[in-house]
């Protein structure tokens, strides 16, 4: 296997890439309750606004508890004329492990084998932390950047340049891999290659796959 741009270091997103996205599988959900998905999910998780103070954003930096900011997404939800919103089922309706989630830890695992570095670069929550850590199968990636733990969360470029220097690996040998456009862009604009993971994350392996000649 060769990897001909000498890539040495992969940094992966956790939810959305090895679990559901709520960028694509909040749909039936938020068509149950008469709302746009997008409008939905920028409503409880913030995404399509500056970081900021909203919510989710400041439970991601480790700010406030999950209590605190799911009374807020609520509160919002209602507010903006919607019945019935629960969020125990919305995040039931993103999804967690699935049909995929095996398939891209055996991808990570062959790119263990080539030598690269890997690393977690996720926007969560402590509440959440040792249910999605525990997912990760032993020993496979170098270690764990959590929004929550580091007080930065994406987009902000802070946190990516964090990822690096713990990585110990400059930006153009780097790859990002996250389901969401503008953290792309952000790590674009660092000199990190970025690879948007859509609705099938298998097609982000492939394209990866392509990038190391694997």
């Amino acid at each position: 296997m060769k990897n001909s741009r000498a890539f040495e270091n992969i940094l992966w997103d956790f939810g959305g890439v090895f679990t559901g996205s709520p960028f694509y599988s909040t749909g039936a959900y938020a068509n149950h309750l008469g709302i746009e998905d997008a409008t939905l999910v920028k409503l409880v998780l913030g995404y399509g606004m500056s970081d900021g103070d909203h919510h989710w954003h400041r439970l991601e930096r480790g700010e406030i508890t999950m209590n605190e900011a799911a009374k807020e997404a609520i509160a919002a939800v209602e507010a903006s004329g919607v019945k019935g919103f629960d969020i125990r089922d919305f995040f039931k309706s993103m999804g967690g492990e699935n049909e995929s989630t095996k398939a891209m830890f055996e991808a990570a695992f062959r790119y263990k084998e080539m030598g690269l570095t890997q690393y977690i670069l996720s926007n969560n929550i402590r509440e959440f932390s040792s249910s999605w850590k525990s997912m990760l199968p032993e020993k496979l990636f170098d270690g764990i950047i959590d929004s929550s733990e580091v007080g930065i969360r994406k987009p902000d470029p802070k946190i990516f340049k964090l990822a690096l220097q713990i990585s110990g690996k400059p930006a153009d040998r780097t790859i990002f891999l996250d389901d969401y456009f503008e953290h792309i862009e952000v790590a674009r604009q660092l000199g990190i290659e970025g690879i948007h993971v859509g609705p099938n994350p298998l097609d982000a392996i492939q394209v990866l796959d392509n990038l190391l000649e694997v």
